[in-house]
């Protein structure tokens, strides 16, 4: 079986925006959480169709 090497020492260009992109997405998932768990401790949250 013939196997292809891959040397890729440098990522490639894109890479580091599809990096940012995530931690990006990363950081606004913990806001919603943190936005979620304030509403649910303080009671603001409330019940759908309540």
């Amino acid at each position: 079986m013939a196997q292809q090497a891959l040397d890729k020492s440098q990522p490639d260009a894109w890479y580091k925006y599809g990096v940012a992109f995530l931690f990006a997405e990363m950081g606004i998932a913990l806001c919603v959480c943190g936005y979620s768990l304030f509403m649910a401790f303080t009671g603001t949250g409330g019940f759908p169709g309540h």
